[in-house]
């Protein structure tokens, strides 16, 4: 498994899929690849090729970049002043800095469309699989996903549990996530047991992903995180309820239950294991460094 040349591979899809600058209406144009092809982990496309198998074939690359597609825009939205109000994102000016917030809200917008346009376009994939990840990208992305997280992280409410923090840190992150994976398992035909255990996983992930972004946030390292940090000291996060022990066991616990449901799914000797493995080195890391 070959992570640099996978992302190099996901970035020229990247690019392929994008309208090219020059061509009119080019601020707009402008703005997508500047918040689409800055410095980006590619996360979610990695787990959507790993969880295919490693699969690099155009219609499975193209699959994959959905979810960065997705991912771009909501960090476009989450970054206006009416949102998050941040400045940096990706080690550079947040979109609507550097361009202005109509062209960010319009750049965004237009990213969702065009996820939904290359799932429909994508060769080689059966009209079945395109309604289920359609399906499941609709759900993602709307109340009872990213845009129900969003609102709910903007309201902050007292919350009465941790486990309704679990819940809108799965709406935040996780549920990309989740698309990501089983998007990947759909595109091999795998069956629901598999896709079972892989919803599961990435809610595990999600959550672990969700606390190690908060320990970020709680440190003052903008080098490390590339974008702003103590956003989140007025929320109420896990992080802020959670004693050093708690975090410890949350930490251990979830990586316990993401190991599982992947061994359960059959990819316990995967390079998708692999992965989710170098990703808790760096979730363990951010712990140790605010000493939990």
């Amino acid at each position: 498994m070959d992570i640099v040349h996978l992302k190099s591979m996901v970035n020229a899809t990247l690019l392929e899929l994008m309208p090219a600058q020059e061509t009119s209406p080019t601020h707009l144009h402008q703005g997508m690849h500047y918040a689409l092809l800055g410095s980006g982990k590619r996360l979610r496309p990695l787990l959507t090729l790993l969880a295919a198998n490693v699969a690099t074939d155009s219609h499975t690359l193209r699959m994959a970049c959905v979810s960065e597609l997705v991912h771009t825009a909501s960090l476009i939205l989450d970054d206006l002043p009416c949102m998050d109000d941040a400045t940096m994102r990706r080690d550079r000016p947040c979109t609507h800095i550097r361009f202005s917030e109509s062209t960010a809200i319009l750049a965004s917008t237009n990213f969702l469309n065009l996820a939904y346009g290359v799932i429909a376009d994508c060769p080689n994939v059966d009209a079945s699989t395109k309604v289920a990840v359609s399906a499941h990208l609709s759900h993602v992305i709307g109340s009872m996903g990213l845009v129900g997280g969003q609102i709910a992280d903007l309201q902050n409410h007292p919350v009465g549990t941790k486990s309704a923090i679990e819940q809108l840190y799965h709406q935040k992150t996780g549920c990309l996530f989740e698309f990501a994976v089983v998007t990947g398992a759909r595109l091999r035909g795998l069956d629901a047991e598999v896709i079972d255990a892989l919803t599961r996983f990435a809610r595990a992930f999600g959550l672990l992903f969700q606390l190690y972004d908060d320990m970020l946030d709680h440190s003052t390292f903008v080098q490390e995180t590339g974008k702003d940090v103590q956003q989140d000291s007025a929320k109420t996060t896990l992080l802020s309820l959670y004693t050093p022990e708690e975090v410890r066991g949350a930490l251990s616990n979830a990586q316990a239950m993401a190991r599982e449901q992947l061994r359960r799914a059959g990819y316990d000797e995967s390079s998708l294991a692999a992965l989710v493995e170098q990703q808790f080195v760096a979730f363990n890391g951010a712990a140790q460094r605010l000493g939990v």
